[in-house]
């Protein structure tokens, strides 16, 4: 098994790279919308990995 720490920066990183990805989609000037969702959609469910991770409940 993975060490915790690994999980959770794989975890940071994808929640980066999402948020990276829809700052990109909303500079352009034509928007894919379900781009657009599914990027939202792994930034949360990242965040709420990392988060469990961590032991924080919100």
């Amino acid at each position: 098994m993975l060490p915790a720490i690994l999980l959770q920066l794989a975890y940071l990183f994808i929640f980066i790279w999402s948020v990276a990805m829809l700052v990109q989609d909303f500079q352009g000037t034509h928007k894919n919308w379900l781009t657009v969702l599914l990027h939202i959609s792994v930034a949360i469910v990242s965040l709420n990995y990392l988060l469990v991770s961590l032991g924080i409940s919100i």
